[in-house]
């Protein structure tokens, strides 16, 4: 039986790899985290035609300073979806919301949501077209001992129509912007999803749950067939 680590640089040799979406499923098949150092002309380290030709749902990930990977969907649990690469860090995401990571240096261990919308307060936009009221949605917590059921504030702001693209191809959304403030820190994170209105799918966003770790740039590249 292959190891780990042989089936990774397999992976990494092609330049490809698979996951299950089946709900629940585990399955020890993940790909390459794949970093690029600056700008590159694709954007992401693998092509759009490469993306598009894996069976798999792909996240794009950005981070601030420029670097861009690709993660692999490995499993689903209702509506958390669970992202992964081969170098340990594993990021799961729930209606667009970054709600748990690991590997990373300073982790999201969990987010409990409090909103009536049941884990999606930019759900009420959808179905009602009006904002949610600034409150208090989630709590979170962090990986220190010290830092558990931290509120989170939130204010929305809609921003309008934009059409975004990624991988060439285009997406009109409803930009929405919110303002996250956790009291505990004296600190505030502006974040911001560009919905489709007619599915709630979130195309993009931009988030950031602690100061530590610069705000991330999440884009599904290839979406879940759920």
């Amino acid at each position: 039986m292959l190891s780990r680590r042989q089936l990774l640089g397999g992976l990494l040799a092609s330049g490809v790899a698979g996951c299950a979406t089946d709900s629940g499923s585990t399955v020890d098949l993940v790909t390459k985290m794949v970093t690029s150092k600056g700008p590159s002309a694709g954007g992401y380290p693998l092509s759009p035609e490469q993306i598009h030709d894996l069976p798999y749902a792909t996240l794009g990930v950005r981070r601030e300073e420029g670097e861009r990977a690709v993660m692999v969907l490995v499993s689903i649990d209702g509506a958390n979806l669970e992202w992964v690469s081969a170098d340990g860090v594993t990021m799961v995401t729930s209606h667009g919301w970054m709600v748990q990571t690991h590997g990373m240096p300073r982790d999201l261990v969990s987010t409990r949501w409090l909103s009536p919308s049941a884990g999606d307060p930019l759900g009420d936009f959808i179905k009602t077209g009006v904002l949610p009221a600034r409150g208090v949605y989630r709590e979170v917590d962090i990986n220190r001992s010290n830092e558990r059921s931290l509120a989170v504030q939130s204010s929305f702001v809609l921003r309008g129509e934009e059409t975004i693209e990624i991988l060439g191809k285009k997406h009109l959304t409803q930009r929405i912007d919110e303002t996250a403030v956790v009291q505990d820190w004296r600190w505030e994170a502006r974040n911001s999803f560009w919905v489709d209105p007619q599915t709630g799918r979130v195309w993009r966003s931009t988030q950031q749950y602690c100061p530590e770790i610069a705000p991330l740039t999440l884009e599904l590249l290839k979406p879940p067939a759920i």
